[in-house]
């Protein structure tokens, strides 16, 4: 048509204009110009949302690079989860709350990480096939079965998937990263400095209070929920920062680097004692408990026999033991020996009973459903209606708003049957043999340390788990499952002592006496490549 020929030959010489400007610039110039085009647009785009004051538009550079990153760096993407996760703030709206950086960033990192595994087909197998990861699968296999029959089936894949998000990137990906053993270096002590910016603000808080016992529950907000998730998170950390700051110490690896570890390790104690969790203090010293037990070197025998006959003695001892409990009126105080003093009184302090209370809800209502229990996630809006009115404490609610079982094994047992409590504590179990199995074999006398140092945290939130419930949590999950990855990678890649060593060694120094250069010798796991 006539009347568009104007048209198309002013749109015929921009194009040609457009291509001889593209053939005179050169490559390197094409890339400058895109970058610039690029640049342009995000300052049009700025001003058109500061214009109609969409602030968040100023987070989308933040976000390309992060993306950009993580694509480029998958393995070490971990570490930048470690280094957001302390300092995350949760976002609540109606029905959902996400922890925000990290959360987000862990979603990211499980897509790609599938997502190359499904194209790529590439994986050590003996990752997937080691007992720490079949004991992990068939946990996540019956979960997804008890979804299926759950009370809830939308909140139970939810909780699925939080599980998966956590699983994925920490563990399996967490494996291939920590190969290169100094990488669990990085990723402690990038989780520890977060953490100890933690400490830091909730101590001037509390101290802003005057040191007030009744603030310390809330001092460590926004970034902790309460004091016993803060306390359980500085009890992890504690043991892996001990054991750098022991060994840098030892090997002179700075002044600087060995006072950054001895602050880190005063930090976190005194956030430990000023968190006022009683559950977190008992977890340490289980933890620490524990280094004395394996440097005793005694046989596996003599652990079982000497189990026996505790279990024995508390059993026959139960009715005198629950007698003297109730008769302890000591509640919860600013006072540290009455603070101690009160971990046993089960009549009058209302977080000790209301505890109990939530227990006696888990075993009724496994009663009710003992194989398939009532669903993953369910237990907080189904529990009220188990609540007996002897057991109800002043903070006893009906709504699941006040936490949930309070138990990592009470938990599984109301949701998942019988069959999710014995995997939930088969990985827990399985993850404690390989951890001594590592320690005990490994032949750098430095990474079997640390393998024993990573058990020790891992224990305590063992311990923890019987008196509290946070794996739902990215402040628990992250550094919890990062830690099981750094287990077991030890135990795969690190090179083991010989038989004839194995025999004949065992550990007779001190402790201190052990460290050597922290890593692997074999060349082959130096790179943190997915294979």
């Amino acid at each position: 048509m006539k009347a568009f020929e104007p048209a198309e030959r002013l749109l015929g010489k921009i194009k040609s204009a457009i291509r001889s400007f593209g053939n005179t610039v050169g490559k390197d110039n094409k890339t400058y110009l895109c970058i610039g085009l690029c640049c342009l647009l995000f300052i049009l785009g700025g001003l058109y949302c500061l214009e109609y004051e969409y602030y968040a538009y100023a987070a989308v550079p933040v976000v390309l690079f992060v993306l950009l990153f993580v694509s480029r760096y998958l393995p070490d993407s971990l570490l930048l989860i470690a280094f957001s996760t302390p300092l995350a703030l949760l976002f609540r709206t109606e029905g959902f709350a996400m922890s925000i950086p990290s959360e987000p960033l862990l979603i990211v990192v499980m897509v790609l990480f599938v997502w190359h595994l499904f194209f790529s087909g590439r994986y050590d197998k003996k990752i997937v096939s080691h007992p720490v990861s079949v004991a992990l699968i068939v946990n996540l296999v019956w979960t997804l079965i008890t979804c299926l029959t759950s009370e809830d089936v939308f909140v139970s894949f939810k909780f699925l998937v939080s599980q998966l998000w956590f699983i994925i990137p920490c563990f399996y990906l967490g494996v291939i990263l920590f190969r290169n053993i100094k990488k669990a270096g990085s990723f402690v002590g990038l989780y520890a400095f977060s953490l100890c910016v933690v400490v830091v603000i909730a101590t001037l808080v509390f101290a802003s209070h005057g040191f007030a016992f009744s603030f310390a529950h809330y001092c460590m907000k926004p970034f902790y929920n309460d004091h016993t998730a803060y306390g359980a998170a500085i009890a992890l950390l504690l043991p892996s920062v001990t054991y750098y700051l022991i060994y840098n110490v030892k090997h002179k690896r700075g002044v600087l680097i060995s006072i950054a570890c001895f602050a880190a390790f005063a930090l976190l104690v005194t956030g430990l004692i000023l968190s006022y969790s009683r559950a977190a203090w008992i977890s340490v010293l289980v933890a620490f408990g524990l280094w004395v037990l394996v440097k005793l070197n005694l046989s596996f025998k003599t652990y079982v026999c000497a189990f026996a006959v505790l279990a024995v003695g508390v059993a026959l001892s139960w009715s005198a033991i629950i007698g003297k409990f109730e008769k302890n009126d000591q509640d919860s105080s600013g006072n540290m020996a009455e603070h101690i003093s009160s971990i046993t009184n089960i009549s009058t302090d209302d977080s000790n009973v209301e505890r109990l209370n939530r227990w006696a809800c888990a075993l009724a209502m496994f009663k009710e459903r003992p194989l398939f229990g009532w669903g993953p996630g369910t237990y907080a809006d189904t529990y009220g209606a188990y609540q007996k009115s002897f057991n109800r404490t002043q903070i006893s609610t009906d709504a699941g708003d006040l936490g949930s079982t309070h138990s990592e094994y009470f938990r599984p047992l109301s949701e998942q049957g019988v069959p999710g409590f014995l995997t939930n504590t088969a990985v827990f179990v399985v993850t404690f043999i390989v951890g001594i199995r590592a320690y005990r074999r490994t032949k750098d006398k430095a990474v079997a340390n640390l393998a024993l140092f990573v058990l020790m945290s891992l224990t305590t939130y063992y311990v923890h788990g019987f008196l509290n419930q946070f794996l739902e949590t990215d402040k628990l999950a992250v550094p919890f499952w990062a830690m099981t990855a750094m287990i077991v990678a030890i135990d795969i890649y690190a090179p083991r002592k010989d038989k004839a060593e194995m025999a004949t060694c065992e550990n007779k120094q001190p402790f201190w006496k052990h460290f050597k250069t922290l890593q692997f010798n074999n060349k082959n796991n130096r790179n943190n490549k997915v294979k």
